[in-house]
């Protein structure tokens, strides 16, 4: 069976799926009304939670293995960077399992540069800020061992099942702030803070940078001033005002504006390489941010028209607590990317977002509305049953007054 485009996807972890009946999940995933799963195929470390399943091995939380690939990689493909299949042989077999069943649209999705196990064995390839502090978490996609590694990782993937698509995550730079295990400060995050701190300055940065004109020294130098007055003053800067520093840093300081289109330039060439080298039968569509909203995606390196050119599309997490939210978000992203059809949505059923009294169906076909028909939705071990159930019951309602809950 040939899939082209399912509309209704799950996002699923292997862990959720290895050691049960794989029938009984994909009768579980269809009747919930869904016909496609997005099942890690790479993931990083974290800490999870998990609500219990029919037929469930293990317990309430799960420490996924860092770094770890949940498929069989062609390892001799891979060089300065290794692959890393997981330990346990029945997580690497759960998309072979449903490859097999083939009832289900299979999507991998791909983790490329959030990576900490990587990173800690080579702390060359990391990002470093103005100061050389290395971000043990994110690789640089600068650095060309880490870009080749992306298209490794990627090309190897898409050749091993019959993935109806690919979806990257994480192409670019990982922002300061993205739950790293024990982060502490006593200093307020604001978006003009992270930004500063999230800029990489490492020597493939710094090279592409003079490479433009740009004089990545001194502007390190002027980041290193401006946030070392911040943290020494007893100041906390509110939301608006952080927004307007960082506006005025982007207008005024010409070389940090050019910084940061270089940075979308490498995101872009990144996955125009990766489309050209891969399967071309298997779409590609790109997770271009982790951000809200969603118009702060060049924080990360991503210039969402351009990469809606270069591949099959974006798919975007509408992380937000209402379906107003949600819809302005669409409208604003489809407006920078001009085709709403170059959209997928990704929604949460649970908290903190739409289950945390927020509406999921006024969501759903509000974006609808405005011409988004592919969605996915975040995720199936760690969702409650009844936001699971809440997914069967998406019907036709009016979207009459959505825009005015925000």
């Amino acid at each position: 069976m040939k899939y082209t485009n399912p509309q209704r996807s799950l996002y699923t972890y292997a862990w959720d799926v290895a050691g049960r009946n794989v029938a009984g999940f994909v009768d579980e995933v269809l009747a919930h009304g869904l016909d496609g799963v997005k099942l890690a195929a790479s993931y990083h470390a974290g800490k999870f939670i998990r609500p219990p399943r029919p037929g469930q091995l293990g317990g309430r939380v799960v420490f996924p293995e860092d770094g770890a690939l949940y498929f069989e990689p062609t390892v001799s493909r891979y060089k300065t960077l290794p692959a890393h299949p997981h330990s346990d042989p029945a997580q690497r077999r759960v998309a072979y399992a449903l490859a097999e069943d083939g009832r289900l649209a299979l999507s991998a999705w791909t983790i490329l540069f959030h990576n900490s196990k990587l990173g800690e064995a080579h702390p060359e390839l990391v990002t470093r800020n103005a100061w050389g502090d290395g971000y043990v978490y994110a690789l640089c996609p600068m650095q060309p061992a880490v870009f080749d590694y992306g298209i490794t990782l990627a090309t190897d993937i898409a050749q091993t099942l019959p993935w109806q698509s690919l979806t990257l995550e994480s192409p670019g730079w990982a922002p300061y702030g993205h739950g790293y295990h024990h982060e502490f400060a006593q200093v307020r995050s604001n978006v003009w803070l992270d930004t500063m701190l999230g800029l990489c300055f490492c020597d493939a940065c710094r090279s592409a940078a003079k490479g433009k004109g740009i004089d990545a020294d001194a502007l390190a130098g002027r980041v290193r001033t401006r946030v070392d007055g911040y943290l020494s003053a007893n100041v906390d800067a509110a939301p608006d005002q952080a927004g307007a520093w960082l506006a005025a840093d982007l207008f005024e300081d010409t070389e940090l504006a050019a910084f940061i289109k270089l940075r979308q330039a490498r995101v872009t060439e990144f996955v125009a390489t990766l489309r050209r080298e891969m399967k071309q039968d298997v779409a590609l569509y790109v997770i271009p941010t982790v951000q809200r909203p969603t118009a702060q995606t060049w924080l990360e390196g991503s210039d969402l028209a351009a990469l809606a050119q270069v591949s099959d599309g974006v798919e975007v997490p509408f992380y937000e607590p209402n379906a107003g939210r949600v819809l302005a978000d669409a409208v604003d992203t489809i407006r920078r990317i001009g085709d709403p059809a170059k959209v997928r949505a990704i929604l949460r059923p649970g908290v903190p977002d739409l289950g945390d009294g927020g509406d999921i169906g006024a969501a759903y076909h509000g974006l609808q509305a405005l011409g988004i028909n592919a969605f996915s939705f975040y995720n199936y071990g760690m969702l409650r049953p009844d936001a699971l159930v809440k997914l069967r019951g998406l019907g036709c309602r009016s979207i009459v007054g959505l825009f005015t809950s925000a």
